[in-house]
């Protein structure tokens, strides 16, 4: 709607008023709530009121003032010369209408009255706040205002803005521009911390800051597909990096040699939620160029599930279960950088933590801090390595132990050690899968002999994006469109009702037009049995224990994948493109 809203005596009158419901569906749910008891919310809801609306409404009964939805709204140009974009873009706020000396202001925070007094102060009229989504007003910001959170970045700072610009030190100089007190202008500064804002808000998992000859590209990782960022200008690429290192705590004046840090930060307007970054830089080829920069966000909020919500299906998450509860030996979780391994480790950790338990974990570094456990970060730089804290924490007693990651021969050597002195030990490796965890200990000189009596279990995963819900398509599949997914090296298929229907990605404001939102895990689990271990010992090939083990009723990553799909919660698309071809035959899934 296009209009401000005065608050009714209920969240249903405020609907109405805000014509998101017709007199028609007012008269029912009134009637529908008399008659069932049920609340507001719940029943509005159900005649399909967005989310975020009911949100938004109810946030407004709560503060008593009106809301407003800002699409189409196009205040006159006086109105908003009242506010810089700047002060728009930090502040979260929209002027929407002058009258006399009243201006109307949509704002996120409408009880923020120090916002309010300082808005008065620089605009010098009396504020009349009024509640809009923050997406709304972000959104509004960059249609009114033609400007982003990266176009901000040049606001205020004298330079070469609109200009081509090149990271060259001639052309910095010319404008008399001083990159060190650039990182410490208040706008570089506000445009910085608001680019972790907009990436933390729409669930990337990374940040890349790319630096090239005539440009600055910024890319955020949202459910693990890089996507574009509107640039800021390129001569601009020291003092973001720079500004970036301070916040991590690192050397700004090195610029040859790759560089780790941290970030934290609580963040009022994502839901006052703790984000912590890991920030790493490395010099790119040329010099000039400077240096690329990504931030990895590692949110608290993330983790706060357990083992039943990463996404298994009922027979591997019992399968899961028998090997976490073991009381000693190895289990592994394997798969590329970003699957999401150590999530999967920390729900484990979750799951057996009871007070009579000694959990101690070794980390490079600790992502997330879990409540209850010991944790501990290596050091490299020191010598205290993850095989030096294992023989360390031994003397500590504990019961389960978290090895961040199996890395060398040294490491893989200690943690076996471990698990033979009656500790169940917890550790991630990089492989494809899980059968070729096993090849790979022993590539690293592990004695086969030690793999096969110590090995509880593998665990190999990928994230898939899961389709999104507001907009996704059922339909039936042609047999050629499943091709890729469910051929095998047999020449078998997996057999499909005739009935069913599967997801297509579509698109909509809810997922940003992806058609995918959120992630959901694909796994594959092997529990080690007598012949595995057997198979193990012999040192056979990758290619052969996964034959014994799908003959042994192992599921791989592309089948799980497909059962994903058939649930309707991911598409071919996505299972294909993040796993290989299974060679063996699937069997029926019915």
């Amino acid at each position: 709607m296009q209009q401000t809203l005065n608050t009714g005596t209920s969240l249903v009158e405020v609907m109405r008023h805000a014509s998101l419901i017709s007199e028609q569906d007012y008269t029912d749910i009134v009637a529908e709530i008399k008659q069932t008891g049920a609340s507001e919310a719940a029943v509005l809801s159900k005649h399909g009121v967005p989310s975020n609306l009911l949100a938004l409404a109810t946030k407004s009964v709560e503060c008593g003032t009106s809301f407003i939805q800002l699409e189409g709204i196009i205040p006159e140009t006086d109105v908003l010369e009242k506010v810089s974009p700047g002060f728009a873009y930090r502040n979260k706020i929209v002027p929407i209408e002058l009258v006399g000396d009243q201006l109307t202001v949509a704002m996120v925070d409408v009880l923020d009255v120090v916002l309010i007094d300082e808005i008065e102060l620089i605009t010098g009229c009396q504020i009349t706040p009024t509640l809009a989504d923050e997406t709304d007003i972000d959104e509004a910001i960059v249609r009114l205002y033609g400007r982003t959170a990266e176009s901000l970045l040049s606001a205020g700072i004298k330079g070469p803005v609109g200009a081509t610009a090149t990271l060259e030190r001639e052309t910095i100089d010319d404008f008399g521009i001083d990159e060190k007190d650039l990182s410490q202008d208040p706008t570089v500064i506000h445009a910085v911390d608001q680019m972790i804002i907009d990436a933390v808000r729409m669930g990337a998992s990374d940040i890349h800051i790319e630096p090239y000859p005539t440009q600055l590209k910024i890319r955020f990782r949202v459910d693990g597909v890089l996507e574009d960022q509107p640039q800021p200008p390129a001569y601009l690429q020291s003092a973001i990096t720079s500004r970036i290192k301070i916040m991590a705590g690192m050397d700004v004046a090195e610029r040859r040699r790759p560089q780790d840090g941290k970030i934290s930060r609580q963040i009022g307007s994502v839901g006052n939620r703790q984000i912590d970054l890991r920030v790493s830089t490395v010099p790119t080829v040329a010099t000039l160029h400077g240096e690329s920069v990504v931030l990895r966000i590692l949110d608290r909020q993330s983790i706060d599930f357990g083992l039943a919500e990463l996404g298994l299906t009922e027979e591997n998450l019992q399968l899961f279960e028998r090997m976490i509860r073991k009381p000693y030996g190895i289990i592994l979780a394997t798969g590329p950088t970003g699957s999401g391994k150590t999530t999967s480790l920390y729900a484990c950790l979750k799951e057996i933590n009871s007070p009579d338990v000694k959990i101690i974990t070794l980390e490079d570094p600790v992502e997330y801090e879990l409540e209850g456990i010991n944790q501990i970060q290596v050091n490299p730089d020191i010598g205290f390595t993850f095989a030096q804290g294992l023989r360390h924490i031994l003397r500590q007693d504990p019961d389960k132990v978290l090895v961040g990651e199996i890395r060398d021969y040294e490491t893989a050597e200690m943690a076996i050690h471990t698990s033979l002195t009656g500790h169940l030990v917890f550790s991630t490796l990089h492989t494809n899968d899980a059968p070729g965890a096993i090849a790979r200990l022993i590539d690293m000189n592990v004695e086969p002999y030690l793999v096969a009596s110590t090995v509880e279990g593998i665990i190999a995963q990928r994230l898939a994006r899961r389709v999104c819900k507001a907009c996704c398509e059922m339909y039936s599949p042609e047999m050629h469109e499943l091709t890729g997914l469910m051929s095998n090296g047999n020449g078998g298929n997996l057999a499909i009702p005739y009935d069913l229907e599967i997801p297509r990605a579509v698109g909509c404001k809810e997922c940003r037009g992806r058609g995918y939102k959120g992630r959901i895990g694909i796994f594959e689990v092997l529990l080690m049995t007598d012949e595995i271990r057997s198979m193990a010992l012999k040192q056979a090939s990758t290619n052969e224990i996964r034959r014994l083990a799908v003959q042994m009723g192992m599921k791989g990553l592309r089948e799980d994948g497909w059962r994903k799909v058939a649930a309707g919660l991911t598409t071919v698309d996505e299972v294909i493109r993040l796993t290989q071809e299974d060679e063996f035959d699937f069997g029926e899934v019915v």
